[in-house]
């Protein structure tokens, strides 16, 4: 039986690869027999969003971020950052905008001081 905190994925330039899958990551499906390289198996964590209603366009996705760490490529786990508002606004609107932004910069806040833990636990 293989240990539950490891996977096993075949890549194109090294075979089998099997790595230790952080206790954050979410899975390697989306890898798995997909004809990678070694350097391109990726560790993600779960994304956290920011949505915003406003009155011009109304719900729409602003932010999306996670953690994100290719352990042969990458000394450390990084950050993906998304920021998704582009168009015309109302005024009032723009106020929306700008709340949901201070909403999406404390996720942002929260997600690069879970990246900075989890870079102790690397080096």
């Amino acid at each position: 039986m293989s240990d539950p905190r490891t996977v096993t994925i075949d890549t194109i330039d090294h075979g089998l690869v099997v790595v230790d899958e952080p206790a954050w990551c979410i899975g390697h499906g989306w890898q798995i027999n997909r004809g990678i390289g070694r350097n391109d198996i990726t560790h993600n964590s779960v994304r956290a969003k920011s949505r915003m209603t406003t009155d011009t366009h109304g719900l729409e996705p602003l932010l999306t971020t996670n953690v994100t760490w290719a352990p042969f490529a990458e000394l450390v786990p990084l950050v993906t950052v998304e920021l998704d508002v582009i168009g015309d606004y109302s005024a009032e609107d723009v106020l929306t905008v700008a709340r949901g932004l201070r909403v999406a910069a404390s996720r942002l806040e929260r997600v690069a001081a879970e990246a900075i833990r989890l870079r102790e636990d690397v080096l």
